[in-house]
């Protein structure tokens, strides 16, 4: 006891020091999150596994077709984003055919867990009809498309 009246001043800082950083601490642990938790909480619950031969040959089959320049797929959470690249003369309605089977190689209970999202696109293109994105919800049956552009030629600048 007669060190702590001894030395009031040092008890009084020592004792704010720490309701400070109590303090500090607790809203730290408020407004930043807990690192050590999943990104997407408890929404991966019950997470169906897809191997890397699925997507291969997913992969394999889309780009059989002569219009498709490269394939490629990558998941996210609940979502599967699959990029098309086709050559310049593709039609949109031709493009919208590839993705016709493109769940062939996954099982129902993959196709019922996991939302699909196609991106088509070219890599030259005059007109701007493209890219062209279409979505699977995984309660759904089928690919929704986005609505079809207007087509507009560029003309060049002289």
């Amino acid at each position: 006891m007669k060190w702590i009246k001894k030395n009031k001043l040092t008890v009084c800082v020592m004792i704010l020091f720490l309701l400070v950083a109590i303090l500090g601490y607790k809203v730290v642990e408020m407004f930043f999150p807990d690192e050590r938790t999943a990104i997407y909480g408890d929404r991966l619950e019950g997470k169906v596994a897809i191997e890397k031969e699925t997507y291969e040959t997913m992969k394999q089959k889309i780009s059989e077709n002569q219009q498709v320049q490269g394939v490629t797929v990558e998941e996210s959470g609940r979502r599967i984003d699959i990029t098309i690249t086709v050559i310049a003369e593709v039609s949109q309605e031709d493009a919208k055919k590839l993705v016709d089977n493109i769940l062939e190689p996954f099982t129902e209970s993959q196709i019922g867990y996991y939302d699909f999202q196609v991106f088509v696109k070219k890599e030259e293109t005059e007109l701007n009809d493209f890219p062209i994105i279409g979505y699977k919800h995984h309660n759904s049956s089928s690919f929704l498309w986005t609505r079809d552009r207007e087509i507009i030629k560029e003309e060049e600048s002289e």
